[in-house]
């Protein structure tokens, strides 16, 4: 069986410590906001969850961009992309980053 909610973190930059990035950002995106006591605008809303694959892919890409010049502010999205599967498969994200400084 396909594993569902797959996040694939693909670098695009030269100089980044690649586990810490890959750590912060699957944190970033599994915690619900307003969840981690003393950070409340640290996760996403999650307001893409009920929306339409297409539609629900954009509302993530410019959440997560917003949250991560906050919190990862050492790299950039560069791209989302979602693959939609059927409805075992799901969804599944690959997010580009860059450096900050690499754009």
């Amino acid at each position: 069986m396909a594993e569902t909610n797959t996040i694939n973190i693909v670098h695009a930059g030269n100089e980044l410590d690649i586990k810490r990035i890959d750590e912060e950002l699957k944190a970033l995106i599994l915690s619900p906001e307003g969840t981690i006591p003393g950070s409340r605008n640290f996760g996403l809303a999650g307001e893409f969850l009920s929306r339409p694959p297409n539609e629900a892919v954009n509302i993530f890409a410019m959440e997560l961009e917003e949250k991560v010049e906050t919190f990862i502010p050492e790299i950039t999205i560069a791209n989302v992309e979602g693959n939609f599967g059927s409805d075992i498969e799901g969804m599944r994200m690959t997010i580009y980053v860059e450096g900050a400084d690499d754009s």
